[in-house]
């Protein structure tokens, strides 16, 4: 596979607001893909690599 990640190991964020908050606190960011539930194909979702403390500090901003 070599430079493929598995689905396991990444974690898919849906608005560009959280994406940039992840980001700014220096998480990985694996790939930029369309939204495919998005039907007027406007919109983007973020895959970040799933490494250190991310899904709690999601679940910080989420409550904020």
């Amino acid at each position: 596979m070599g430079s493929c990640i598995a689905a396991k190991e990444t974690i898919v964020i849906f608005t560009a607001k959280m994406a940039r908050n992840l980001l700014k606190d220096g998480f990985t960011i694996v790939d930029i893909k369309p939204d495919r539930t998005d039907k007027e194909g406007k919109r983007s979702v973020f895959v970040f690599k799933k490494e250190r403390d991310i899904e709690e500090l999601i679940n910080q901003y989420g409550s904020r």
